[in-house]
């Protein structure tokens, strides 16, 4: 394979080198044989009611045309542990193995700090909500 000069970055001619990497293109699309199946309503454009055909026929138990997932479009489950941002305790999801505490259980204990005492702005939306239920 030949390698082509390829650009990795904003600009500038130090962010083009050769580069041998075989791109694909991992898009999850439908295939099938185009136009009307006798299956029912399709779409012939990006949208429309002139882009519908068929549209008088009853639609088919089953779909003439498939879904193809390529294999580069395919990631390993989330299910477990992982880390959505940039640093943090805050971007960290735990998978369902780590979460044995009920988070309804944990809110409804009072913190150490407050002992079941109201702030402030507690205070000041409660009695806002006061005058509004008048």
């Amino acid at each position: 394979m030949t390698m082509l000069d390829v650009s990795h970055g904003r600009g500038g001619a130090g962010n083009i080198t050769p580069d041998n990497t075989q791109y694909v293109d991992g898009e999850i699309l439908r295939q099938g044989t185009p136009g009307s199946h006798g299956d029912g309503a399709f779409s012939t454009g990006r949208g429309g009611a002139a882009n519908i055909a068929d549209a008088d026929k009853p639609p088919a138990p089953m779909r003439a045309d498939e879904e193809v997932i390529p294999q580069e479009a395919t990631r390993p489950s989330a299910e477990g542990d992982f880390h959505t941002g940039r640093g943090g305790a805050a971007n960290v999801h735990l998978g369902p193995e780590h979460q044995k505490h009920s988070k309804v259980t944990d809110a409804a204990q009072p913190s150490a700090t407050t002992h079941g005492k109201q702030g402030l702005a507690d205070k000041l939306k409660n009695k806002m909500m006061g005058v509004f239920k008048k």
